[in-house]
């Protein structure tokens, strides 16, 4: 890090900060005008930023220099050649929008009736009898803004943090996975399998 910066770079990206001084080095980049980009192992958004104070940094610093978090997990693609539409039962309806949250679901407008359709893996020759094929990736993006910072420096809790981000417009993974599931991309068991909650 300290040999980048003498080379006075615009972007600095670090593979993953993973103790104090190599997040510290980063965060000073950013506050001297760097564009930082990194990654950390954490669960969701909000718990980078808990992390990342208990490493130790600075919270006014750190809130001064934050941008965004972006966590994302990888989920399976239902093969497009073989998935199947069915009408699921209103208990699984009503699954979905327990974990997406009764309050947001209700902005989607999506309501249960005889045309509601989901889709589940079948298999085929074109992905092996598997019924997925390839990837796709679920996000949750945490944009710093006053409020957010304001949180950081009174050092609040993941739960906090989340409440308030969602409040502001945040999607979390598993929000972001049941829209798949609702588009026939993905099923609901290979989004909860891959989302921590």
């Amino acid at each position: 890090m300290r040999a980048f910066l003498r080379a006075d770079p615009d972007v600095i990206m670090v593979g993953e900060m993973r103790d104090y001084e190599t997040a510290k080095m980063g965060i000073e980049a950013s506050t001297t005008g760097h564009l930082v980009l990194s990654t950390l192992h954490t669960n969701n958004a909000p718990e980078t930023i808990v992390r990342l104070l208990d490493m130790g940094i600075d919270p006014f610093a750190f809130a001064d220099s934050l941008l965004c978090v972006l966590a994302q997990r990888l989920v399976r693609s239902l093969c497009s050649a073989c998935k199947e539409a069915y009408h699921p039962e209103k208990r699984e309806f009503d699954d979905l929008v327990h974990h997406y949250g009764e309050k947001s679901f209700s902005g989607l407008n999506i309501n249960y009736g005889d045309g509601f359709k989901l889709y589940r893996a079948k298999g085929c020759p074109y992905c092996n009898g598997m019924g997925y094929r390839g990837m796709m990736g679920l996000f949750e993006l945490l944009v710093a803004t006053d409020t957010s910072k304001q949180m950081i420096i009174s050092r609040k809790s993941i739960a906090v943090i989340r409440k308030s981000a969602t409040a502001e417009g945040m999607h979390t993974l598993l929000q972001s996975g049941i829209m798949k599931v609702l588009k026939g991309e993905t099923d609901f068991i290979e989004v909860l399998s891959v989302c921590i909650r």
